[in-house]
């Protein structure tokens, strides 16, 4: 049952949810046809979503429940769910009712369509299962090892007494922490080149051209696109090219080298399928591509995030610093980043869900065609759920798990993010060095409003902060 507000609940109002939730009620069963519709052009809609994300969804939220229909692309029907019971039944339905490839298209421009990604039902089933290995276990083990001195280096060549925005510092620290993930040891002649290349590339996620599908454009509309400069397609898809191609690159060394390794190209080299085959160089590809997109923007985004909360409430960092100190374990920073993931997901709306089958969600009868899109930032500040959703209160996560169903920074379900744990170790590591190492002021007094960066939300100005060396390590020092 859904009670996360007086229009959702209050059935046959204008406007609300056509659901009757009272307890008294009869269950009833309404198409998805008759859930509201957000009464505003398709173009606002969607620089509402671009531009101020937040005040869109949380104005929705009041106005039309926990359930209501948004129009971004056209003739696609894209229902925004929000409700705990909702969620969780989105996640446990069958393989074979809902699939997510369908709708990573927004990002095909960067992953291609043969990653896991795009994959549903038993091809999804046994690719994730074949690359979980560069994922847990002992690699996991080895690229912790990599996060915390990544970390270290990093953030002591980050700029001191000057005001920065932390982004690009944060992005260039995933980014070199996700290429421990792909490579390990076996690091490819090209790393270098690559990694400028990849930074390079992933800079028009800041550009508002990034959200349109132009890659689905005809040839001719698609010169234009490249003819005007300003947009930034023409340098992006250049070099797009010039990263595949040392991609593919890095694997043929690598697979004339045959090293072994629990890193994901050493993984995908060592896949042999049911029927014998191996994956394409494009699937390995395609896999790659896809974490320099995913792997590095969503934590990148995290860092920034955990900044600007910390810096507004000195009495976490001091409490934070004394768990540091005392170094018996890291309860409290543990629930810290749970609570800033719950504030600020990355990814506030998870990948959508195309209804292949007709399914039955809360009381609501979907159709093929009609697509899920559940969203973390409504479900992760909704007061029925959390207490004065909108305070930063890491205590709320002392001694607690988040529920699958009521955090979902990482998604859920079988398509639950694979790198959700070296995300947790980076946001540690980060958190651990700057606060050890660094005191910390914000530049703007006022909160920084979210801003989107292709599949995630950034603090609008990068989280722009101060640096300094932190006195109280000075003295010690000195001491």
């Amino acid at each position: 049952m859904d009670h996360s507000s007086k229009a959702h609940d209050a059935a046959g109002t204008s406007g609300g949810c056509p659901i009757d939730h009272s307890s008294a009620a009869p269950r009833e069963v309404v198409p998805s046809t008759a859930l509201p519709a957000v009464d505003m052009p398709r173009l606002k809609q969607v620089l509402s979503i671009w531009a101020r994300p937040e005040p869109y969804l949380k104005k929705c939220r009041a106005t039309y429940g926990s359930r209501f229909r948004v129009t971004i692309i056209p003739g696609v029907p894209l229902y925004v769910i929000s409700a705990p019971e909702d969620v969780k039944q989105m996640f446990l339905a069958p393989r074979d009712v809902l699939h997510t490839g369908s709708s990573n298209t927004p990002i095909e421009k960067w992953t291609g369509q043969n990653g896991l990604a795009w994959l549903d039902e038993e091809e999804h089933t046994a690719r994730r299962r074949s690359v979980m290995p560069s994922f847990r276990g002992d690699a996991l083990k080895r690229v912790q090892q990599e996060v915390v001195r990544l970390a270290k280096e990093e953030v002591a060549s980050w700029p001191r007494e000057r005001a920065v925005s932390v982004h690009p510092f944060a992005h260039r620290y995933t980014t070199k922490v996700i290429l421990e993930v792909l490579f390990g040891e076996h690091r490819p002649a090209c790393e270098d080149e690559m990694f400028r290349e990849v930074m390079k590339m992933l800079e028009f996620n800041s550009r508002p051209a990034t959200m349109r599908p132009f890659h689905l454009l005809p040839a001719w509309k698609m010169t234009w696109m490249r003819l005007f400069r300003p947009n930034g397609v023409h340098d992006f898809l250049t070099r797009r090219e010039r990263v595949r191609a040392m991609v593919n690159e890095a694997i043929d060394e690598r697979a004339r080298s045959g090293a072994p390794g629990d890193d994901l190209l050493g993984v995908m080299l060592g896949i042999r399928n049911e029927d014998g085959s191996t994956p394409t160089r494009e699937e390995m590809r395609d896999e790659i591509m896809t974490q320099f997109l995913a792997g590095t923007e969503t934590t990148a985004s995290a860092i920034c995030w955990a900044l600007e909360f910390l810096t507004r409430h000195p009495h976490v960092v001091e409490r934070l610093r004394a768990e540091i100190e005392e170094g018996a374990g890291d309860t409290y920073l543990t629930a810290v980043v749970h609570e800033v993931l719950r504030l600020a997901p990355p990814i506030q709306q998870i990948v959508p869900r195309e209804v292949v089958k007709p399914v039955e969600i809360g009381g609501v009868r979907y159709q093929p065609g009609d697509r899920l899109w559940a969203s973390a930032y409504l479900l992760n500040r909704d007061e029925h759920n959390y207490p004065e959703p909108d305070e930063f209160r890491p205590e709320r996560f002392l001694g607690v798990k988040p529920a699958s169903h009521t955090w979902i920074p990482f998604g859920g379900g079988h398509t639950r993010c694979l790198g959700d744990r070296v995300a947790l170790m980076e946001l540690k590591a980060t958190l651990t060095e700057i606060l050890t190492t660094c005191d910390v002021e914000r530049v703007d007094a006022a909160p920084e409003s979210a801003h989107s960066r292709t599949v995630v939300n950034i603090p609008r100005n990068g989280a722009r902060m101060v640096f300094r060396p932190r006195k109280v390590r000075a003295e010690a020092a000195t001491a």
